[in-house]
């Protein structure tokens, strides 16, 4: 992964199992580091849920949604 490209991607978690979509995105607040090294608090969506794991939606501008598994620690609902 070119890291100046993808810089301000949250880094995500290999995937974990087993996984279970929301039944519909939930507002929320990450703190995370991102591919170029930041630690940053991001708005995000909560999507998906697994053991210990929740799986973000971020959006940033000019680009596609980007999908990150965080630490469900990493991750407060608003």
């Amino acid at each position: 992964m070119d890291r100046s490209t993808h810089s301000s991607w949250l880094v995500t978690s290999p995937e974990p199992r087993p996984q279970k979509m929301l039944p519909e995105p939930r507002r929320a607040v990450a703190r995370a580091r991102t591919y170029g090294g930041d630690l940053v608090t991001a708005q995000v969506y909560a999507i998906a849920r697994a053991p210990g794991f929740v799986c973000v939606e971020q959006e940033i501008p000019g680009r596609a949604p980007w999908n990150a598994w965080l630490p469900e620690r990493a991750v407060t609902p608003v």
